[in-house]
């Protein structure tokens, strides 16, 4: 019998993941929330410039600032150049922001992300590490925006299907989600240990930082958009970087470095949305 290795087992689990939490987030979304979100036009173009550019170059630079590891550098700037994170309407759920909004953005950041990824991966990774770009955009394309697509579509022409199918397919995301997380602690807890005395975790906790002040700056007139592109922009998008990571590239390091810094996205964001949340916002209709 031929045994399994636990990467591969990571990579099985994490692209169970990534397609179902695609699909999942496509379901949900309502088309009106899309078309909302693109009408904000001076709203979107803010956005798309923190996320698609502002906060990878942030990134870039940091790594650089502090001479990190090739492997630690490498996670970095993959997850900064990962936007549309999953989490974004849950964070907007939990500060009492735009939902609308921050559900809009996301898929609309998940659907650039297809060319923006590969192309970032190529200009911003240390010069020492390469990529294959067609192959990283074929990978976003197919895990990731088919799987969206689809579930939108869905929710559009059958939505009576996509009401039955969404809570099965919403657990099996769940459910691989923590599945996930326990295997990459198993497999790479060494790895996880190594990072510490690096310079990476300070280094994704001032990206993050950055990624809240910058987002939080240009999101709108209202505090309500502010707050959602402060968080949907802290919380990059660590199921495609995990998936790109576990098939991209060979160095462990990558991974784990993806893994500890959208923990400290999430938790950051999370956090401060807690308390947004017990603050009064206004939502404007307009960008």
């Amino acid at each position: 019998m031929i045994g399994v290795s636990g990467e591969a087992i990571v990579e099985s689990v994490t692209l169970i993941f990534v397609l179902s939490t695609m699909f999942s987030m496509g379901v949900q979304l309502p088309p009106r929330q899309l078309v909302d979100a693109i009408r904000k036009r001076r709203l979107l173009a803010k956005s798309l410039t923190v996320n698609l550019i502002a906060i990878p170059l942030v990134a870039s630079l940091l790594v650089r600032a502090v001479s990190l590891g090739t492997g630690f550098a490498a996670g970095i700037v993959l997850l900064a150049v990962s936007p549309g994170a999953p989490f974004g309407p849950k964070l907007a759920e939990i500060s009492e922001s735009d939902v609308a909004f921050a559900s809009g953005l996301m898929a609309i950041l998940c659907a650039l992300s297809a060319v923006t990824i590969p192309a970032s991966l190529l200009l911003l990774l240390p010069g020492d590490v390469t990529v294959d770009p067609i192959a990283i955009g074929r990978i976003v394309l197919s895990i990731q925006l088919a799987p969206l697509l689809l579930g939108l579509g869905m929710s559009f022409f059958l939505p009576a299907l996509a009401d039955d199918l969404q809570p099965h397919v919403q657990r099996l995301s769940d459910y691989t989600f923590v599945g996930l997380i326990a295997l990459l602690l198993v497999v790479y807890s060494d790895n996880m240990i190594s990072l510490i005395g690096t310079g990476t975790l300070g280094i994704s906790a001032a990206a993050v930082g950055v990624s809240l002040l910058l987002g939080y700056g240009l999101g709108g007139p209202t505090r309500g958009t502010r707050e959602v592109l402060a968080t949907t922009t802290a919380a990059r998008n660590a199921a495609i970087a995990l998936f790109i990571a576990t098939t991209g590239f060979t160095d462990p390091n990558v991974l784990a470095t993806v893994l500890a810094f959208s923990v400290i996205g999430v938790v950051g964001s999370g956090l401060i949305a807690s308390v947004w949340r017990y603050q009064p916002t206004t939502v404007s209709p307009h960008g």
